[in-house]
């Protein structure tokens, strides 16, 4: 397993292999690694470089979303070990089903085990949750696996939107939002005003204000704000 070290490098194979079965894949949802939708079916998959117990707690959490939940880890070297039919089995047990990433040469991810429906009740709640940012996500910045790089959610997508409008109309308040045609997507965002990017300048009527403006030039949200100038200047 030399050539995988890192949970990131299971990603791109999963998702290829998703996406080649007709799922469109969308990376740390919500703490999944990787959620996966195709028509109202959704699959979750959590990326693990060794298989363990703590990762089998993390599955049956998420066996609360869907009852379509995968491990994907590096391909074992030999499937007739002990340690790997116990680990097939257990899998096998609670209804998880599994992946796996070739080690050597090209990373290519294959189906090993099918998960399959058990008596594990949906939370609905945290399922519609989940359905919601992802739905509220139109970049694929994300890599499932990641500890250490910044996650961009749908409320960071907003807020950089409410930015590049800014830019354009100076303020924005609900009746602009109402002809822009989505005014919860970004008035949830300029009320809460987690980044400190908007200020209130008039009821419900907001502007930017100095951390917004250093946002729109930062680095780190320069794809963002490409790709959000775009949408905005083609409307006007």
């Amino acid at each position: 397993m030399a050539d995988i070290k890192k949970e990131v490098q299971l990603f791109e194979p999963v998702k290829k292999l998703l996406e080649s079965n007709g799922y469109i894949v969308k990376a740390e949802v919500n703490d999944c690694d990787i959620a996966a939708f195709r028509g109202d079916e959704l699959v979750v998959v959590e990326l693990k470089l060794h298989f363990n117990l703590k990762v089998v707690y993390q599955a049956m959490e998420r066996r609360s979303l869907t009852d379509r939940v995968y491990i994907a880890i590096p391909r074992p070297r030999r499937y007739n070990d002990k340690n790997i039919r116990m680990m097939l089995r257990l899998l096998k047990e609670l209804g998880i089903g599994l992946i796996t990433v070739g080690v050597e040469g090209a990373h290519i991810a294959q189906f090993i085990a099918e998960p399959f429906k058990t008596d594990v009740k949906i939370n609905g709640r945290k399922k519609a949750k989940l359905l919601k940012e992802a739905d509220g996500r139109n970049m694929d910045m994300n890599v499932g696996g990641s500890t250490r790089r910044r996650i961009i959610t749908a409320y960071t997508e907003a807020s950089v939107l409410a930015l590049c409008h800014m830019e354009v109309y100076d303020t924005l308040n609900t009746a602009k939002l109402r002809q822009f045609g989505y005014p919860d997507k970004i008035r949830n965002a300029l009320r809460s005003n987690a980044y400190g990017w908007f200020e209130k300048v008039d009821r419900a009527t907001f502007a930017m204000s100095e951390k917004g403006v250093l946002a729109l030039d930062a680095q780190e949200n320069k794809e963002l704000v490409e790709y959000y100038r775009k949408e905005v200047y083609t409307d006007v």
